[in-house]
């Protein structure tokens, strides 16, 4: 896919402002088309119909040449200053921009096939050798360092933790049954809620205790009463 360009310095440019829109419509279709084509800003007339949603515009393809953006040929309109003026890229550059990536793209799959990472091949222009070398140092460090090894150190904090927790927990069972017992055991039992305990662990209160105390002192002062004998 390749790109058409609106520099920078045209934004405030008197030339460019004093376009009307349809006219500034029309050159962003004319730089478009020229470098889906190729043709280094060349515009055959019976393709300039493209230009524009509503077809052909004279007054605005005449306020384009009076602009100096293109200039009128045998066979349609030819764009001045392509690659300078314009700052387009030229039909040869994207020529070497494709070649350049298929060249990357080549080397990718066989390092993937070869399970290798040769160095990045050289190419002539600088920005592909940069992208080739910054790719496959990212991919090292990534593989190498970055999220494998945090992983396992994720999974070693776990597992300490773990080992920790099991560790420090309190037995549910008492001295005499460490690995539990189907029989009744109130040392057990007293483990279980906490009663006989573990050293630092605090005893759940038994509810209801309070409860049944009265009742047991009214039983035992009734059992002391004695009643008088009858005669």
């Amino acid at each position: 896919m390749v790109d058409a360009r609106l520099p920078a310095e045209w934004l405030g440019s008197i030339r460019i402002d004093n376009l009307s829109d349809r006219a500034f419509r029309i050159l962003a279709g004319a730089l478009m088309w020229c470098n889906g084509q190729g043709t280094d800003g060349t515009i055959p007339a019976r393709y300039t119909k493209y230009l524009h949603p509503d077809g052909d515009d004279e007054a605005a393809f005449d306020e384009l040449e009076r602009a100096g953006i293109w200039s009128r040929g045998a066979d349609g309109y030819l764009m001045s200053g392509w690659s300078d003026e314009l700052r387009q890229s030229t039909a040869e550059e994207v020529a070497r921009y494709k070649e350049a990536a298929r060249l990357r793209q080549r080397a990718y799959r066989e390092r993937r096939r070869n399970g290798t990472s040769p160095a990045a091949p050289t190419h002539s222009h600088p920005a592909s050798v940069t992208r080739d070398v910054t790719r496959d140092t990212t991919d090292d460090v990534t593989a190498n360092v970055g999220s494998g090894s945090s992983r396992e150190r994720q999974k070693e904090k776990r597992a300490y933790a773990t080992r920790d927790v099991t560790r420090d927990a309190p037995s549910p069972f008492c001295a005499k049954h460490p690995s539990g017992t189907t029989e009744p055991c109130g040392a057990c039992a007293r483990a279980r809620t906490g009663a006989g305990g573990q050293p630092g662990h605090v005893a759940r209160p038994r509810v209801g205790l309070h409860r049944r105390r009265p009742q047991a002192r009214h039983r035992r002062h009734m059992r002391g009463l004695r009643l008088p004998s009858e005669p």
